[in-house]
């Protein structure tokens, strides 16, 4: 900085600044530095969050993964209504069934052939076999499970035996 008399008559000094530009392009050199580290600090870390991100990702992919496939052996079976099930052919049609009367009691077929075997229980078809303990079962009163694979039912005597027979069947 150099303090430069301006008029001789005013014994005032003013100060004129004139900066050094080697000094302007050191200040812009070294901002130019920092700015280029940052960013290697900000790339290096964004590399980082990305591989734990994708390991994150890789991980949450596989558990549901794993849930899916324990989930999809539960969903293989569910408990269907009665009157959606032919009773003569064991096998969920999806839509309400006929209903046919026989000693009192109402059971469920798709079509005339089924009509007549029920009410005659022709090779003893009102019956259907638990299969976790072989008993003997009304399909009238009993509670059906479907195999959605298959379509093909089982017949149980009670709410828990389904359960039972649904939850073994998971694994």
């Amino acid at each position: 900085m150099k303090q430069i008399p301006l008029n001789k008559k005013n014994s005032k000094m003013q100060v004129i600044v004139r900066k050094n530009p080697v000094e302007k392009i050191y200040r812009l050199s070294i901002g130019l530095v920092m700015l280029l580290l940052l960013s290697m600090l900000l790339l290096s870390c964004a590399d980082k969050n990305k591989e734990v991100t994708e390991s994150a990702l890789q991980l949450n992919t596989e558990v549901s993964k794993k849930i899916k496939e324990n989930n999809s052996a539960a969903q293989n079976y569910e408990i269907v209504p009665n009157d959606k099930v032919c009773m003569v052919n064991d096998r969920f049609m999806g839509v309400t069934q006929i209903p046919i009367e026989a000693n009192g009691t109402t059971y469920y077929g798709c079509c005339e052939n089924c009509v007549e075997k029920l009410q005659k229980n022709l090779g003893d078809v009102r019956f259907g076999v638990n299969p976790l303990n072989d008993s003997k079962v009304d399909k009238a009163s009993a509670i059906i499970v479907q195999d959605k694979n298959s379509g093909s039912v089982f017949y149980f005597i009670s709410k828990e035996d389904a359960q039972t027979f649904i939850n073994k069947n998971k694994a």
